[in-house]
């Protein structure tokens, strides 16, 4: 082979990964990564991650001032936790508590705050974010206080979904996090 063929060859291999290169970045940029409006918590992953210790101290608190009774299709949930957003959602087929809370169809939850030392239902603020984990296509956003505390949503496509939210009672603040499936 010339040598004018072998470096031609080179330069031309050289351009070609550099266009591979440029085309790689301009597509990444384009396709808004990074960019997801995840709404765990009904706020950025971004904050999540910045403040994840201090909301898990916050619903400590929440835990230890107010009995919670979080009723979505009889299934009853006492207390508010995100421990599942350490679970890959697989494991939900695994295990028994949180499993199949969500039914395709109509779905009814209903909420209901005490206080632990009164024992008296205190006024609250809840938001809940019903979404698929694959896309936001689905979502089902619910707001509730005491003066509407029953809501009802429908699902229309199986598989796995999340199910996250705040409560707000006054300044204190708790936080959930459930991993399940609807059939």
């Amino acid at each position: 082979m010339k040598k004018t063929t072998v470096y031609a060859l080179f330069i031309f291999k050289f351009l070609f990964s550099l266009s591979l290169i440029w085309w790689t970045i301009t597509m990444t940029l384009s396709s808004n990564v990074g960019k997801d409006d995840d709404n765990a918590f009904l706020s950025s992953y971004h904050d999540i991650d910045k403040n994840y210790n201090a909301m898990s101290v916050q619903n400590d608190a929440f835990n230890k001032k107010y009995n919670i009774k979080l009723i979505l299709n009889g299934e009853i949930i006492n207390k508010m936790d995100f421990t599942d957003i350490r679970l890959g959602q697989r494991s939900v087929a695994l295990r028994t508590n949180n499993k199949l809370i969500l039914k395709l169809g109509q779905n009814i939850f209903s909420y209901e705050i005490r206080d632990i030392k009164t024992n008296t239902i205190v006024k609250s603020k809840l938001k809940l974010l019903v979404t698929m984990t694959t896309n936001h296509l689905y979502d089902k956003s619910i707001e509730m206080n005491n003066d509407k505390p029953l809501a009802s949503f429908n699902l229309t496509h199986q598989g796995y979904w999340n199910i996250t939210g705040t409560v707000e009672v006054g300044t204190d603040k708790g936080y959930l996090f459930i991993k399940t499936n609807a059939r």
